[in-house]
C-alpha cells in the first residue's frame, strides 16, 4: 500500500485528409501536447536516451552497506522503558517494520512477526514503527485479537527513523545485521523463517529480494499527465482526449502508425464537428463529405464554417485523439462514435439511405479493359490526370469528389460494381467532366448523372 504520500497508401486516409483540406483548409495552426497514459511506475529525470528515469526513494537515506547511527527511539511501547537506542539491540538481527493501522497487509503480518519473534527470541528483534499518534495506534492494537498482540515493541509518532529510511509503500522492512549495518530493504514476502535462518547463518549475506519505492512529483490540483504532471507514462492501454482549438496545429486527420507499433490511433486536429462524425461513421470507407450530409438543425453556425474563418475556427473546431492496442483495432470507430455522442449530446447523428441524383462512374459494356497486370500498388493524381496500377477503382470517385470536382453539385460515386484491382492511366483536365469522359472512354468507363440510393449522414437537434 502507498504511504501517505508522402502519406499512407490507403484510400481512406488520403480521402479523409482531402475532406479536411477542402472545408477547413484556411483555418488553423495549432499546438497541443498529446501524450500516453500508463498504469506503470512513474518515471522522473530524463536520461541521455530521452526516457524519464525512475527515482528510488529508498536511496535518499541510509543505503545497504551503511552503518546505522545509534539513534534514539521514542516513544516506544510494549518495551521495558519508554525510550531506547538502536545500540540496545546490537548483537541481534534487527528488522524494522514500518506500518500503519490503515494498511491491511501490514496488520495481516502482525501474527507472523509475533511467531517469528517467539521462535528466534534473542537472535532477532522486530520493531514496529509508525508515524501515527500513540493514542490512535494503542487504541487500535487493544481492539485486535490476542494473536496480533505480543512481544514486539511499537514506536509511534515517528519522524526520525523514517527520515533515515525513507519509503513510499507499506509495509516496508529494513534489515540491520548484528553489527549495526543495513543489509536489506524488503517487502512482506521476504519476512519468513527460512530467510531469517539464511541471514543469520551467512552473516548478513542475504540474497533477499530488494524493495524499490519510486516516487514522482504530482500536483493533485492539476490534470494527471498534462505537462508531465505525474510523469511521462508508458505501456498505454487506452487513451482519448478532446480539446478545443489549439493554436499552431494544422487541420488534419491521421491514422499514421505511432512509434509504439503495438498501438493504433485516430487523430483529428482543429477539425469541425461534421468531419469528426463523418470520420467515425464513415470508418475505413471515409465516404461522408458535405455532399452526403443532411443538417436538420435549427442553427448550423456551430457546424459549418462562416464569416471570418479563423475566428470561427477558434470557437468551433476541436482536437480529438483515440489510441488503442492493436488487438482492439476493429473497435476504434465504434468507440469514437460513442465518445462523440457523449461530447456533443445536443446533436442526434445517424446514417440513413435515400435516393439522390449523383454523378456516377459506370461501365459502358461488359468488356474488361481495366483488369490489373499486378505489381506494386500505385495511385497518383494531379490536375491533368491520374494513374492507377493494381489499385481500387474507388480511388477515382474519392479523389474527384474530394478534390477535383469538389465544387460539382452532386456526390461522386462508384457504380461500376468492379471489385478487382485495376490498371488505368488517364490524361485529362480533372475538373472538367467532358474532358474526363473523353479519356475514360478507352477503358469502357464514363461519368453519368443518375439517381441512386446512397447513404447520408444526418444531423438533428435532440
Amino acid at each position: 500500500m502507498m504511504k501517505n504520500l508522402k502519406l499512407q497508401s490507403n484510400s481512406s486516409t488520403l480521402l479523409y485528409i482531402q475532406i479536411l483540406k477542402i472545408t477547413v483548409l484556411v483555418i488553423l495552426n495549432v499546438t497541443v501536447s498529446m501524450f500516453s497514459l500508463s498504469a506503470q511506475t512513474p518515471r522522473k529525470d530524463s536520461g541521455a536516451d530521452g526516457q524519464m528515469k525512475a527515482k528510488d526513494i529508498t536511496e535518499n537515506g541510509l543505503r545497504i552497506g551503511d552503518d546505522v547511527p545509534d539513534l534514539s527511539i521514542t516513544p516506544i511501547h510494549n518495551y521495558k522503558t519508554k525510550s531506547a537506542k538502536l545500540s540496545d539491540f546490537k548483537g541481534k538481527l534487527l528488522i524494522l517494520d514500518f506500518w500503519a493501522t490503515w494498511c491491511s497487509p501490514c496488520v495481516a503480518m502482525m501474527p507472523k512477526m509475533e511467531e517469528l519473534q517467539k521462535e528466534f527470541k534473542n537472535k532477532v528483534q522486530f520493531i514496529s514503527i509508525t508515524d501515527q499518534k500513540a493514542k490512535d495506534v494503542l487504541a487500535f492494537i487493544s481492539k485486535l485479537d490476542a494473536k496480533y498482540r505480543g512481544d514486539i515493541p511499537v514506536v509511534t509518532d515517528d519522524k526520525l527513523l523514517s527520515s533515515y529510511f525513507p519509503h513510499v509503500y507499506l509495509p516496508h522492512y529494513v534489515w540491520i545485521d548484528t553489527r549495526g549495518k543495513v543489509i536489506a530493504f524488503t517487502g512482506a514476502d521476504e519476512i519468513s523463517r527460512d530467510n531469517i535462518f539464511q541471514v543469520l547463518e551467512k552473516d548478513g549475506n542475504t540474497g533477499l529480494k530488494r524493495k524499490h519505492d519510486y516516487k514522482i512529483e504530482y500536483d493533485y490540483s492539476d490534470p494527471l499527465f498534462i505537462g508531465s504532471n505525474g510523469g511521462i507514462p508508458t505501456n498505454l492501454n487506452f487513451y482519448s482526449v478532446l480539446t478545443g482549438y489549439q493554436n499552431g496545429l494544422s487541420s488534419i486527420f491521421t491514422s499514421k502508425p505511432l512509434k509504439d507499433n503495438t498501438l493504433v490511433r485516430l487523430t483529428f486536429t482543429n477539425d469541425i464537428i461534421p468531419h469528426l462524425f463523418g470520420g467515425a461513421f464513415g470508418g475505413n470507407r471515409g465516404e461522408f463529405s458535405k455532399k452526403n450530409m443532411r443538417f436538420l438543425v435549427s442553427d448550423t453556425t456551430k457546424l459549418l464554417p462562416s464569416g471570418d474563418m479563423v475566428e470561427w475556427a477558434k470557437k468551433n473546431t476541436y482536437c480529438y485523439e483515440l489510441i488503442l492496442p492493436k488487438s482492439r483495432n476493429a473497435e476504434k470507430y465504434a468507440i469514437m462514435k460513442d465518445e462523440l455522442n457523449r461530447f456533443f449530446p445536443q446533436y442526434e447523428v445517424y446514417v440513413q439511405k435515400e435516393v439522390s441524383e449523383v454523378l456516377a462512374i459506370v461501365r459502358l459494356d461488359t468488356i474488361d479493359r481495366i483488369g490489373t497486370g499486378g505489381g506494386k500498388e500505385i495511385a497518383t493524381f494531379s490536375g491533368v490526370g491520374f494513374e492507377l496500377r493494381n489499385a481500387s477503382i474507388k480511388w477515382i470517385s474519392q479523389q474527384l469528389g474530394m478534390i477535383y470536382l469538389q465544387n460539382y453539385p452532386l456526390p461522386i460515386v462508384d457504380d461500376t460494381g468492379y471489385a478487382k484491382a485495376v490498371d488505368i492511366k488517364v490524361e485529362a483536365k480533372m475538373s472538367d467532366v467532358g474532358s474526363l469522359n473523353q479519356a475514360l472512354a478507352k477503358y469502357g468507363l464514363a461519368l453519368q448523372k443518375k439517381h441512386k440510393e446512397i447513404e447520408v449522414l444526418v444531423f438533428k437537434d435532440r
